[in-house]
């Protein structure tokens, strides 16, 4: 039997049939009987008839075999060749809704990349492959040029940090616990030092205490009590154990020329993993040349810190907080207690906001979760019976960081639960501990949305992801954590966090 597709044919497929598999506009779209390999192109843009290629035909699989080599670019055309098979398609769509990838075309001659998107559907009780071709050369080469962007930033960040690490006189590494130098560098003996002076015997082992002992009677001339208080086995452990990572003193040592040469010593505290011994890596640093550095390194976190408000102020949603302050003015009168409560609320979120600005250091979860319910009572004065919230908690002795849940839960009410109109819906709030790490979990049945969509729209500045990015960022830097977002059209979303719980051990290192 025939089973080209003919003029009088094409009303089985619909206009709304495509748009309901492939979401959004393309070069060309094309429905392929699965089972005979018949097609024809429903549609088809000015730059992609150029191309020539056949509108309908008996064997789909057989004309791309033979249209490849005249429209593909070379170095694709064995890519397309592998992913564009009857066989490849029909295992990938048994277990996606939608396969998808990258090539490029060559249009007029020029190389611009593409993205097929294909899917399968039923129509008129057969099953087909409904497979569209869009043109993503722009979005696609800028978002290469931003990746180039940010590797170069990277270097520089390297560099940077190379050369900080390169000015230092030396260091020393040491076993606190047991009083044992393990390392030593030029650290011993800076440079410009009197040349009469006797370093401890280098054939046995060197102890810290000892090591300490010497530089304090030869070399330290100013703030010694401070560098002895510090430089003390016994107060270094005390750090460590109070959760402190890092201390460090200014001093100066006299030179073989008799100036007072300013110095700073960072020590910085951490555990063998093994034996459970305190140990520390401690730099030196020439004060002289340091000073600079410092002031540039000051100004750097000055404006990270500044950077750093602006994200968390932009993620405070200053809309929300006037539609909130209004809202609860209407029902003052007419309930006084309920408002009451909601401005008790409103200070309670205002506060985590107000916290997050000054200090993003990690907090006990309990403290975000209140931030969250406290939003969550404010929201239901608007949504009332719309909006509802189940909270399955059953984890909640670890930490997180301030303003992290708490846009995710607000994300899933505003653009998830709230497109839903009058039905409303549900969010639900869940925690769990597992071996390694715990699991935080926002779930919505909200109106869900196309990821690949989204980040289509992204890479083309047509959606703006600033809150989850500076989220994610902020997760990532401090708790080494992760996220995961996953969303259907029509069914909900999902946002997963998972802590591994050995960062928790060590989040004091934040600083």
């Amino acid at each position: 039997m025939n089973h080209v597709y003919h003029t009088e044919q094409q009303e089985w497929l619909s206009h709304e049939a495509i748009t309901k598999a492939l979401f959004e506009n393309y070069e060309s779209i094309y429905a392929v009987d699965v089972e005979t390999s018949a097609y024809q192109c429903f549609h088809e843009s000015d730059s992609f008839s150029s191309l020539n290629l056949e509108s309908r035909g008996n064997d789909f699989f057989g004309d791309v075999e033979t249209n490849l080599l005249k429209t593909v670019y070379p170095d694709d055309q064995e890519f397309v060749r592998e992913r564009l098979s009857h066989s490849a398609l029909l295992a990938a769509l048994e277990e996606e809704k939608y396969y998808a990838f990258v090539y490029r075309l060559l249009i007029d001659g020029k190389p611009l990349y593409h993205k097929l998107r294909a899917t399968m559907e039923v129509v008129n009780q057969r099953p087909h492959f409904l497979i569209g071709v869009r043109n993503i050369d722009t979005a696609y080469r800028l978002d290469k040029t931003h990746e180039e962007q940010l590797s170069a930033m990277h270097r520089k960040e390297t560099n940077h940090l190379e050369a900080i690490l390169a000015s230092a006189e030396g260091y020393m590494e040491a076993n606190i616990s047991r009083d044992l130098v393990l390392e030593l560098s030029n650290y011993a003996v800076p440079t410009g030092l009197p040349d009469d002076l006797q370093f401890p015997n280098p054939e046995k082992p060197l102890t810290y205490s000892e090591f300490v002992k010497w530089r304090i009677e030869n070399l330290i001339v100013e703030n010694v009590e401070k560098y002895i208080e510090i430089s003390d086995r016994d107060y270094l452990i005390r750090c460590f154990e109070r959760g402190e990572r890092r201390a460090s003193v200014s001093f100066s040592i006299q030179t073989a020329s008799g100036r007072a040469q300013p110095c700073k010593k960072v020590f910085y505290l951490y555990q063998d993993e093994n034996t459970g011994d305190v140990l520390s890596f401690c730099v030196l640093y020439d004060l002289t040349e340091q000073q600079r550095k410092e002031k540039e390194l000051s100004d750097l976190e000055h404006e990270l810190q500044m950077s750093r408000i602006r994200n968390l102020t932009s993620q405070m949603q200053p809309h929300f907080l006037y539609n909130a302050l209004g809202s609860i003015q209407e029902i003052l009168l007419d309930d006084p207690q309920y408002a009451s409560e909601l401005i008790g609320d409103f200070t309670v979120h205002l506060r985590s906001c107000i916290r997050a600005m000054s200090n993003d250091a990690p907090i006990p979860f309990l403290q975000e979760l209140a931030n969250v319910k406290a939003y969550v009572n404010i929201e239901k004065m608007r949504f009332g019976d719309k909006l509802k919230v189940d909270y399955d908690i059953r984890a909640d002795d670890f930490s997180i960081l301030p303003l992290t849940v708490q846009p995710i839960v607000e994300n899933a009410i505003r653009h998830g639960i709230y497109e839903r109109g009058v039905s409303g819906g549900t969010v639900v709030l869940r925690t769990a501990e597992k071996e390694d790490a715990w699991c935080i979990t926002v779930e919505d049945d909200g109106v869900g949305f196309d990821l690949d969509e989204y980040h289509r729209k992204l890479s083309s500045g047509k959606a703006d992801s600033t809150g989850i990015r500076n989220i994610l960022f902020r997760l990532e830097t401090i708790l080494r954590a992760s996220m995961i977002i996953r969303s259907t059209i029509g069914v909900g979303t999902t946002v997963m966090i998972t802590i591994p719980k050995e960062r928790q051990k060590n989040e004091s290192n934040y600083s």
